[in-house]
């Protein structure tokens, strides 16, 4: 089964790129930060904490938002982002793709003391960059997760009503 998906972007008031009439025809969207990143740690929480309460938003992508090499990661509260997303059922991605290794193993296992699932992908911009997965596997199991944590392990059906994020 494929599901019909998108990122968006999160922009400096922690809004996404289309309003709720549109994002209802998606069955799971993820929302990241792409730009703005100078923004204080307050300003910045608020933000994520804002797309985090956004019904439609399942998934908060690459959430620091580093480049390794190229870019720090941003500031932010994590402590209110990780309750944020245990209270609204909100997915933090843990991004396989060598540039970004986003989370930190250390930042999973914190998180996951907060009630936090998770999703690991590659962040594949093609088909070769797919065997990238073994090393969000890896950080994963440093943050101590199981495939209870994880929800692109989990059945369809359990997966389906987690994405529905309290939507009839």
């Amino acid at each position: 089964m494929l599901l019909h998906g998108s990122e968006l972007n999160i922009d400096a008031n922690g809004d996404v790129d289309w309003g709720p009439e549109f994002l209802a025809g998606f069955d799971v969207c993820v929302a990241s930060v792409h730009g703005e990143f100078t923004q204080s740690k307050d300003e910045m929480t608020r933000r994520i904490v804002r797309a985090c309460e956004n019904p439609y938003v399942n998934i908060i992508g690459h959430p620091t938002a580093r480049m390794i090499g190229r870019r720090a990661p941003i500031e932010f509260d994590l402590d209110e982002v990780f309750r944020a997303a245990a209270r609204t059922g909100t997915a933090l991605e843990i991004n396989s793709y060598p540039d970004r290794l986003d989370l930190r193993d250390e930042h999973v296992l914190w998180a996951k003391r907060h009630g936090v699932k998770f999703a690991i992908d590659t962040d594949s911009h093609a088909t070769v960059h797919l065997p990238f997965l073994r090393y969000g596997i890896g950080t994963a199991q440093r943050g101590w997760l199981s495939k209870d944590d994880v929800i692109n392990t989990w059945p369809l059906a359990k997966l389906r009503k987690f994405l529905r994020k309290g939507r009839a």
